[in-house]
């Protein structure tokens, strides 16, 4: 099958002379950030309760996120192909740390009202919106084909610890201080280590983006064409959609899990959440050996599966000894599936088109774990919590059996066309 030209350019690009270096470096960079990020969203989280003491207003602040991902993320995808992805990365992060100084200029002065939280917490969303599909691609970019699974379990890796860290830090920063403007101050300072990171990776990452002649529109309806007409692509993006809608709102459910079913407080929140942490660490150190795709795809479909039988056994655990070792292992599934999907979007994507379909992604990933969540939150009236989470794992199990047995009919179709061609 010929190479299309921004293929063979992507490929011959110096940036795959480089080692493992090139992205473990940028990882480190892009996790230390990304630690900055989770800080200042505890922050808002805070801030939020503080100013209102309403439910209500927190609730609609966390809404902020999910807003800015459903109406960013197709035209950010365009916008990354259209752009050269290192320089995007400046001017997104650049305007975000530019705003992560002024909220921590108002909070300083105590002058910022919830209404202007809310519209600081919008903004930062949609900046991040913007960038995160320049930060899951450069990973690929800093990385020969082969190491494709590697920089993006590195990445991986970074970004899980970060999660633990960025709160931890808010919260003993807020602890400390007695204000939150110095979170915001360290969200701004860690912009400065992904500069430098970039900054240093400058000749592997320079390169011209790909040549566009469509319309804006035309090219953002054409990202979503090449998921629908790649049979590949669609098979990924199939298994993701179930698996972000089914199998992954359990994190989002984990409060209501150590209250309401094991009738505990912070305390068991924090031993479920360290829990499913540690797994996921430790999924990704596992992804950081090197996989083919033929491997991604079986790694896939094995850890959907894993995840199931994980979720099936922690909503039948009668007690909090029980279900820790199941949400580790729901953990260590979920960063595994994630690692294989990304991966499998960039491999069988076009060069020219790979930003708009890990912006896609992206989407999904962000936003059907929240509409999981809340579809069965509102059932939980009339079923039990642990009932709905089972069974929304079993029906992704199903789907992804029938995705297993259509791939395996695709390959074998593959195998006779090559062996007798028409």
């Amino acid at each position: 099958m010929p190479t299309s030209p921004p293929d063979a350019a992507a490929s011959s690009s110096p940036a795959r002379d480089f080692g493992p270096r090139s992205f473990i470096l940028f990882g480190l960079g892009s996790g230390i950030s990304f630690s900055g990020t989770w800080a200042q969203r505890t922050a808002f989280g805070w801030l939020a309760w503080d100013l209102t003491h309403s439910v209500a207003w927190v609730g609609a602040l966390a809404l902020a996120d999910l807003i800015a991902a459903l109406w960013v993320a197709p035209f950010a995808g365009t916008v990354t192909d259209r752009s050269h992805p290192g320089r995007l990365l400046y001017v997104t992060e650049g305007a975000s740390m530019l705003l992560a100084l002024a909220l921590c200029a108002l909070t300083a002065a105590d002058t910022l009202s919830i209404h202007g939280l809310m519209l600081f917490a919008l903004a930062a969303a949609a900046l991040r919106g913007f960038s995160q599909p320049a930060q899951m691609l450069l990973p690929g970019l800093l990385a020969p084909e082969e190491r494709l699974s590697q920089a993006v379990a590195t990445s991986a890796v970074t970004i899980a610890l970060a999660c633990a860290v960025g709160p931890a830090v808010a919260g003993l920063v807020m602890h400390l201080t007695g204000s939150v403007a110095p979170v915001f101050a360290f969200n701004a300072l860690t912009y400065l280590v992904l500069f430098a990171a970039l900054f240093h990776l400058r000749r592997q990452l320079h390169r011209p983006p790909p040549r566009h002649r469509a319309a804006f529109l035309a090219e953002l309806c054409e990202g979503i064409a090449h998921v629908a007409g790649n049979p590949a692509l669609t098979g990924v993006f199939v298994v993701t959609l179930g698996f972000s809608f089914l199998a992954r709102p359990f994190a989002e459910l984990l409060p209501a899990f150590a209250g309401e079913v094991f009738g505990g407080g912070p305390g068991t929140l924090s031993l479920l959440m360290s829990a499913q942490g540690i797994g996921a660490v430790v999924g990704a150190v596992v992804m950081l050996r090197c996989q083919r795709r033929a491997a991604l795809l079986r790694i896939l479909y094995g850890a959907s599966f894993g995840i199931v039988l994980a979720l099936l056994a922690f909503v039948s655990a009668d007690t909090l000894e029980r279900a820790l070792p199941a949400i580790a292992a729901a953990g260590f599934c979920h960063v595994v599936c994630n690692i294989a999907m990304q991966s499998l979007c960039q491999l069988d994507s076009t060069a020219a088109l790979r930003g708009r379909v890990i912006a896609l992604y992206g989407m999904l990933f962000r936003v059907g774990p929240t509409v999981g969540a809340f579809c069965i939150a509102q059932a939980e009236s009339l079923f039990p919590l642990g009932t709905l989470v089972g069974v929304c794992a079993l029906a992704y199990a199903l789907m992804v059996g029938v995705m297993s047995l259509r791939q395996r009919t695709v390959q074998d179709e593959t195998l006779v066309t090559e062996e007798h061609p028409r």
